[in-house]
């Protein structure tokens, strides 16, 4: 046994088992023979569930347990060996809930697969179809990118990167759009809590969120997931807009410390960003053009590196010819700068007036220059 399937093995036997009724689903994947399994993996209050299934004439029945409705993946391994679920195609989002009774049949491809007997997933489906249009668009934008068009630097390349990640922005708006209107369309589906924390992202907007969150019916915020999303609201008025900044001191490539206490009386823009994360070195080319019009004596940016390796870092800064100040303590997600200000992924940025007071989050492309401009034009 390979150490991932130990590793995986083990934690499965460490999960607690709930109380509640399992689920169970019994598929037909046309006539795939053994050794063909079928592999299930989700995630139960941080901890994984990974278990697999044999395939026999097509069919296989998997049974486990979950204490609330949980979006699974399922994926057909045709020699049985175990899979990775993120570079794999064969691979269908299921939900699951205690007591379901579900029936799953496909072709050999699982991506294909109708389904009955579990109602979170019927209420999934009719998700998918609500945003079935978004998500054509986003499709379309994603095979429209190239990883030519992100690493061209010339002038051309950084407006054709622009044109793109505004279309990207504004499609991705649309779908916050709708998903808000599902949401408040469908407070009854318990899936509904599961796209609001899709929807609040990596920083929770309070004064969004949280009518959203009063929306959904009293039993699903009752639920554990539901508490345990009440709490993340609960504390995301910590570092909200109109709130003091904190301060930090951190160091940058040549080990000198950067503070932010030392620009009081300037506007400064906080950018998290990491060199492994293309979406994000997108978005640092971008600023450099934003920025550009405004003295830096009125507007710093200092650019905070969610890095682990410190080449990797200076070679980013290096090729992407960064704008303001570099700064990170290599402690990648656990950035002491990105735990004060409560992020947890890139790309992000906060923007700080001369008060000291944070005045704007993840304003992007027109509607950070828009910002910027009403603010320092002032």
């Amino acid at each position: 046994m390979n150490r991932i399937l130990m590793f995986l093995v083990a934690s499965l036997i460490s999960m607690p088992m709930f109380a509640q009724a399992p689920f169970y689903i019994r598929g037909q994947l046309g006539k795939l023979p053994a050794p063909a399994k079928v592999y299930i993996g989700y995630s139960v209050d941080g901890d994984i569930v990974y278990d697999s299934a044999d395939i026999e004439k097509g069919q296989f029945k998997i049974m486990q347990y979950v204490p609330y409705p949980v979006n699974a993946l399922l994926m057909v391994s045709r020699n049985g060996e175990p899979v990775n679920f993120f570079s794999a195609k064969n691979v269908a989002h299921v939900y699951v809930e205690p007591g379901a009774s579900m029936w799953l049949t496909s072709d050999e491809d699982i991506a294909n697969f109708e389904s009955n007997g579990c109602k979170s997933q019927d209420d999934y489906a009719v998700y998918l179809q609500y945003m079935s249009d978004i998500n054509a668009k986003l499709d379309a934008l994603t095979a429209e990118s190239s990883n030519t068009m992100f690493s061209d630097v010339s002038a051309t390349g950084i407006a054709a990167k622009r044109n793109y990640m505004e279309r990207f922005r504004a499609t991705m708006e649309e779908r916050k759009t709708r998903m808000k209107e599902f949401i408040i369309q469908y407070p009854e589906m318990y899936i509904s809590l599961d796209i609001l924390e899709e929807y609040a992202g990596a920083f929770i907007d309070h004064n969004d969120v949280e009518p959203l969150y009063k929306v959904l019916n009293e039993k699903t915020r009752k639920t554990v997931k539901g508490k345990a999303f009440l709490k993340k609201l609960q504390e995301s008025k910590l570092g909200a807009i109109g709130t003091d900044a904190p301060d930090f001191s951190q160091k940058d490539p040549e080990g000198n410390k950067v503070s932010l206490s030392s620009f009081k009386g300037k506007y400064v823009l906080l950018n998290f960003w990491g060199s492994w994360n293309s979406a994000s070195r997108i978005e640092t080319q971008e600023l450099k053009q934003i920025v550009k019009p405004f003295d830096n004596k009125q507007l710093v940016v200092i650019n905070v590196g969610l890095e682990a390796r410190k080449e990797h870092w200076n070679t980013a800064i290096a090729e992407d010819k960064l704008t303001g100040y570099n700064v990170s303590d290599l402690k990648f997600m656990k950035n002491e700068i990105a735990q004060l200000y409560r992020v947890s992924a890139v790309p992000q940025n906060v923007l700080i007036g001369p008060d000291g007071k944070i005045i704007a989050r993840n304003l992007k492309g027109k509607l950070l220059e828009e910002k910027l401009t009403a603010l320092i034009a002032k």
